[in-house]
């Protein structure tokens, strides 16, 4: 049975320290030394836990007074984490003491919050309130990842049966949840996005003086990653989706339409699936598109590409309405073998801890996203100037925008070659 005392320990001469001990479990102590202490052993009252009151111990209120507030609070944390269902260890009543003592012996949490009621916390405040690093709510593209992070701290806490706190998401717990995700055949980069949400989160509760854990910011706990061979499609692979007809097949149709108009504009599925005709604007006889972009909040303008012009006029002058982001995924697959995007395709994959080589036909590989990353490289490949491709693209940094870049080592040599340095 749990239970919290008090001890002396022998100090310098007839000094007695005093020492509360924490028991949790069956060969489970902890011994936190307060800083106080007595003159003499039979200076100490045992049945009272307190200092005698006499001439020989002129600080003996003081002593007593913080002593009570020291034994009341770590009986308090004890029973709330046992309550919690936390996982109890020395470094958690450490800091946990700590943490009272620098708050000047009181308690400034009512009720001790896990990691995970945190992380719930974190989630549905920031649907609604804007994030400080970006001034705007979680965008329900950014919520999913987030949830399902939250999913599978849940599970993890099932597995090892405990709730997690702050003070337990240190560089053990990195490795540890690292071995868990990977048992679980998930890929490097997926634990990866795992591991950075985790990170948010705690620097969140950080910044509202909620722990003082920092082994989150330490070098040691970092995120997995692994670059992929993601695909993208040349403005003649664009051409011959666009040019397939799907007049009896709708919705075939559709999900081509908006991929073509991704391909070509750059835009995400958050922006493109807005388009209407309001967004065609026209300037010094150049018709452009004028998108505020969800992600970012900028204003983008887009000259209005002839593959545009082509489904605004089969569409009697209207953008195609948007269908589920997930049956667009699909249509894609059937619309590339359609437009016999047959290259094979060698990707590499850390899965569980494992690099594993698998091989598909480009067609399978096709997504919304493709569009996107195409966009980027036909650009790039075409000599439009980065700064420019970024604005219309949306990237702040060039760092991210250059992962979109997908040329192959001798498109970039082609590209390269017709420098004016080569000639």
């Amino acid at each position: 049975m749990s239970s919290v005392v008090v001890k002396l320990r022998q100090g310098i001469g007839n000094t007695k320290n005093i020492y509360i001990h924490f028991n949790y479990g069956r060969k489970k102590q902890y011994r936190y030394a307060t800083g106080l202490s007595v003159k003499k052993a039979d200076h100490w009252n045992t049945s009272t836990n307190s200092v005698k009151n006499i001439k020989a111990e002129p600080d003996s209120h003081n002593i007593n007074t913080d002593l009570s507030k020291l034994l009341s609070y770590s009986t308090e944390l004890l029973n709330n984490l046992e309550r919690e269902g936390a996982i109890i260890d020395n470094m958690l009543l450490k800091d946990r003491i700590k943490e009272f003592k620098k708050n000047g012996y009181t308690n400034s949490q009512e009720k001790i919050l896990s990691f995970t009621e945190y992380y719930d916390w974190f989630i549905e405040y920031y649907t609604s309130k804007p994030r400080p690093s970006t001034q705007k709510p979680l965008a329900k593209s950014t919520l999913k990842p987030y949830n399902n992070t939250l999913r599978i701290i849940k599970d993890y806490e099932a597995s090892i049966g405990r709730k997690l706190m702050f003070d337990h998401i240190t560089l053990s717990f990195h490795s540890d949840f690292i071995q868990y995700l990977q048992n679980q055949d998930f890929t490097d980069n997926y634990i990866g996005t795992q591991i950075k949400n985790i990170k948010t989160v705690m620097n969140d509760a950080f910044e509202r003086d909620l722990h003082r854990n920092l082994d989150y910011q330490k070098s040691g706990f970092t995120k997995p990653k692994e670059e992929i061979n993601h695909i993208y499609l040349t403005m003649d692979e664009i051409k011959r989706i666009k040019n397939i007809n799907y007049t009896n097949r709708p919705q075939l149709d559709v999900a081509r339409d908006l991929f073509v108009i991704a391909a070509v504009t750059g835009l995400r599925v958050s922006d493109y699936k807005k388009l209407t005709t309001e967004n065609i604007k026209s300037h010094n006889k150049i018709k452009y598109l004028e998108i505020k972009t969800q992600k970012t909040g900028k204003i983008v303008y887009i000259p209005l590409h002839p593959f545009i012009k082509d489904i605004l006029k089969k569409r009697r002058n209207q953008f195609p309405k948007m269908i589920p982001e997930q049956k667009i995924n699909d249509a894609l697959k059937i619309i590339g073998k359609k437009a016999k995007l047959k290259d094979e395709i060698e990707i590499e994959r850390t899965i569980g801890g494992v690099k594993k080589l698998s091989k598909y036909k480009k067609h399978e590989l096709l997504t919304n996203h493709t569009a996107r990353r195409s966009f980027c490289t036909n650009a790039y490949k075409a000599d439009m100037p980065v700064i420019d491709i970024m604005a219309i693209s949306g990237h702040t940094s060039e760092k991210v925008f250059y992962n979109y870049i997908k040329a192959s080592p001798m498109e970039r040599l082609e590209k390269i070659s017709n420098h004016a340095f080569f000639n």
